[in-house]
């Protein structure tokens, strides 16, 4: 599914395996697998689109795909685990564990789980220069960011940080004598009775979905040698496995529920991410009158989304294979479908927050946006600069579409307030609320390296 359109098509009084199907690729296109666990148990499966697009070969249930940082949210429980056993003390320093790294004495290992560490992230870096195209380990990932300066003070705020994970990963193995892998087979995949989940690379003979650099493109992508991914984003999965994941999570199997609630209540702001918050190895947002608990997860070639409430035992869980993949899309079709009272309520919320001023970093920006939406409502596609495939999508019979199924009755476009603005695979995306003469909505905008408008999707 790209980030254009598609996400916007979906009718909202349709079954939710047709409203899903609508997010589906065009022929020959990459696709995305969808999980929805509910009250505990795995309600619905769904897929759609290709796995191998030169080989046609579809994307099922049981498709593997890369989740990125969705490994994020492994290495923290196996972390969490450990405390439990008492053989890790949040509070210790990182030298504790690890004392060639004495750089890092001041850091604790709360401070890693938070991203509140202060450690430069290494792998934006490794994957701008090509570094990532030849093996490496998680010692030297480490020795290299330990020769460089903190980039703040352990604690004193958030900033995402690959680097915080590796070193978490390789504490796991230093407390338990085995490998992060070993480890994670034998504390996590079997007893959540995961079969279908592995770390860094596939057995033979297992069908991983290939990766490909968008949806409009048949050009594989390159994510480079899995070592660089250690603990941070190595892992591959199918939806059925990590639906299975947030059930043993959240039913007690793998965590005390009081150590799972303290991975959540101490989640703090995510400066970059929105209204989102950060805590042990997942990200919290308000949803209503309920919290979702989840992490995101992309890597060239695949995004990921894991996405839990715990207080109802529901999740849901996108999966795609483009790097373009968009997982608002099915999440929000989940959510509105079973959470229709929290899913307009969390809408509100969005229009009250937009009363606290955010400074808008470029207005000319944010009028070229409200142009591009004022010309769908009349019936055009205005913006002069927007990628091939999103000027593909923007048939008058799309667009005609997009008005008589998305922005029905809300009347003109008033104004567009400025929320926020983070960077994905080098895209820039820049989130709004749009305020109409009848109603609001949130709304994202996606610019490619260039300039061009790449993605706009309903939030």
């Amino acid at each position: 599914m790209e980030r254009t359109l598609h996400a916007l098509l979906a009718a909202a009084l349709l079954p939710l395996a047709n409203s899903l199907q609508t997010l589906q690729p065009q022929a020959h296109a990459p696709g995305f697998a969808v999980a929805i666990v509910r009250d505990g148990r795995i309600v619905e499966r769904f897929a759609a689109g290709d796995a191998d697009v030169a080989a046609s070969r579809p994307v099922t249930p049981q498709t593997i795909f890369h989740i990125g940082s969705t490994t994020k949210i492994f290495t923290a429980t196996s972390v969490m685990q450990l405390v439990q056993e008492g053989k890790i003390d949040l509070r210790a320093p990182v030298t504790e564990y690890l004392p060639q790294y004495a750089a890092w004495r001041g850091v604790t290992i709360a401070e890693l789980l938070m991203h509140r560490s202060g450690i430069p992230n290494y792998l934006d870096a490794a994957l701008a220069n090509g570094r990532t195209a030849l093996p490496t380990s998680p010692e030297a990932i480490l020795g290299l960011m330990a020769a460089e300066p903190l980039d703040f003070s352990p604690g004193a705020h958030f900033e995402y940080s690959n680097t915080n994970y590796v070193a978490l990963g390789l504490i796991v193995e230093r407390v338990t004598g085995e490998s992060l892998a070993a480890y994670e087979r034998r504390a996590i995949f079997g007893p959540a009775k995961m079969r279908s989940t592995f770390v860094g690379v596939a057995p033979a003979g297992r069908r991983v979905a290939i990766g490909y650099e968008s949806r409009g493109k048949a050009a594989i992508a390159n994510p480079g040698d899995p070592s660089w991914y250690f603990a941070c984003g190595d892992m591959l999965s199918t939806v059925g496995d990590l639906a299975r994941f947030d059930r043993a999570l959240m039913n007690g199997t793998l965590l005390a529920p009081a150590t799972f609630g303290e991975m959540v209540k101490l989640a703090r702001p995510a400066t970059g991410f929105g209204n989102s918050r950060y805590g042990y190895g997942v990200m919290t947002e308000s949803f209503g009158d309920r919290t979702v608990v989840g992490h995101h997860g992309g890597l060239p070639g695949f995004e990921a989304d894991d996405e839990m409430i715990p207080h109802d035992r529901f999740a849901v869980i996108a999966l795609g294979n483009a790097s373009d993949f968009a997982t608002s899309g099915p999440d929000n079709l989940v959510l509105e479908r079973y959470y229709p009272k929290q899913f307009a309520q969390s809408v509100v919320a969005a229009h009250a927050a937009s009363a606290k001023p955010v400074p808008d970093p470029d207005p000319a920006l944010t009028r070229r946006f409200a142009a591009f939406v004022r010309g769908l409502l009349s019936g055009k596609q205005v913006d002069a600069h927007v990628v091939p495939q999103m000027a593909a999508a923007l048939t008058p019979s799309a667009i005609a579409q997009v008005d008589a199924q998305v922005f029905a009755g809300l009347g003109s476009l008033q104004r567009l307030t400025f929320r926020d603005r983070f960077i994905v695979d080098g895209y820039r995306n820049f989130d709004y609320l749009a305020t109409f003469a009848n109603g609001y909505m949130r709304l994202r905008f996606e610019l490619d390296r260039k300039g061009a408008l790449a993605g706009f999707t309903k939030q």
